[in-house]
């Protein structure tokens, strides 16, 4: 080899090198939980699973497309790049685990970006002991036999994993804390946008700048900013309509953060001031919310918590207009996954949301709030003002 050749060769694997570096370096700067946790996650399930191995794929990247890790890889392994695979081998004592990367393509890199591949770099990013390439994978798979591998189509390793998504680390809840704050702001924002004339995307646009701007990844769900007859629509999310003096506004948003979503929703009259009608039903909802609040806590169930604001809104003759579910579970998706029969415990976050929905009357009130499971009831997360008078302090410019 030519010495002119050797040196190009050495210059390219240098830059290659502190690319990568710079790579690792700013994956280290996401906040997550520590490689220790998903590392103790892997290990609960393989205990669950002895005899047996689990065999998951991350989502694949599509082009032009920002890419959304899927849940449960990312939750079992922090990682959060396209087209990776998890090995779970607990046929062996103790078991054996293993990423799987594709190879790194170089050429392609120049219009993704930096990516890790297999081998002891990645490791060390990722916390496996193996990190192997992905064309290996089907290998494994067949030496183990297809009879002993669990996948994503296995009704029962899901429910499992959804289980152990249900209670909430410390670290996790540290995480929703942060996008439900970044949400908050974001509703603060909301709140000076809405005006007689204005258009609903434009409380969009501001919210959501405020999202991005407090370091969201991106909303955790499609923003709903429904006014007047919109208000009474449970998903509407066309954010098209132009808000007249004398209606209300449902804002139901979250922001992403880290992979964890947040889920809030505030009423704003757009007059900046409630009618007596608007305010008479805010304040039934309000107390619904309430009620629904005071009765979380460990051993009750979501039903429960549903059947105290049903029946606030019941005593005041609207249970009719009261057409979903109080609470759900919510962490690395809106509406989380698990069971929502299971007793409330320690850790659990879930949201506290009663509703009234007059759609003759274009009238529709949402409440919505974040909250954890507290030894002794639950900690509200999402500290927004909700009463009617600060509400409408809230809306002075």
């Amino acid at each position: 080899m030519s010495a002119i050749v050797s040196k190009r060769l050495s210059r390219f694997a240098a830059i290659l090198v502190a690319a990568l570096s710079v790579f690792l370096a700013s994956a280290a700067a996401l906040e997550k939980a520590p490689l220790t946790e998903y590392r103790a996650r892997r290990a609960s399930l393989a205990r669950e699973i002895a005899g047996r191995a689990l065999y998951l794929e991350a989502s694949p990247e599509s082009e032009l497309v920002k890419y959304y890790p899927e849940p449960n890889f990312y939750y079992l392994t922090g990682f959060e790049e396209p087209s990776a695979a998890l090995l779970i081998d607990a046929t062996q004592t103790p078991p054996v685990e293993y990423l799987f990367l594709p190879a790194r393509n170089l050429s392609e890199e120049r219009w993704t970006g930096v990516k890790l591949g297999p081998g002891p770099e990645s490791a060390r990013a990722t916390g496996f002991e193996s990190v192997l390439p992905l064309d290996q994978a089907r290998a494994k798979l067949v030496e183990l036999g297809e009879g002993n591998v669990l996948t994503s189509k296995n009704r029962d390793v899901m429910r499992r994993i959804a289980a152990m998504r249900q209670v909430k680390s410390a670290s996790e809840i540290a995480l929703i804390e942060k996008a439900v704050d970044i949400t908050m702001k974001g509703l603060r924002s909301a709140a000076l946008a809405i005006a007689p004339g204005a258009r609903e995307y434009e409380v969009e646009a501001a919210l959501e700048f405020e999202f991005r701007k407090n370091g969201a990844e991106r909303p955790g769900f499609p923003s709903i900013v429904g006014s007047g007859p919109y208000s009474t629509i449970l998903h509407y999310n066309k954010s098209e309509r132009r808000m007249e003096s004398g209606d209300l506004v449902v804002v139901d948003v979250g922001a992403e953060y880290s992979g964890y979503t947040a889920d809030v929703t505030r009423t704003f009259p757009v007059s900046g001031k409630f009618t007596p009608r608007q305010r008479e039903i805010y304040q039934i909802v309000l107390d619904a919310q309430k009620a629904a609040i005071a009765a979380i806590r460990p051993g009750a169930r979501i039903r429960d918590v549903h059947a105290a604001a049903v029946s606030v809104i019941r005593a005041k003759g609207y249970n009719q207009y009261f057409i979903h579910g109080t609470s759900h579970h919510m962490g690395l998706e809106v509406h989380d996954v698990g069971d929502t029969n299971r007793a409330l415990e320690v850790g659990m976050v879930i949201t506290a949301e009663p509703g009234i929905y007059i759609p003759e009357e274009s009238l529709g009130v949402r409440i919505e709030d974040d909250l954890v499971v507290t030894p002794d009831g639950a900690r509200l997360l999402s500290t927004l003002p909700r009463e009617i008078d600060d509400i409408e302090k809230l809306m002075k410019r």
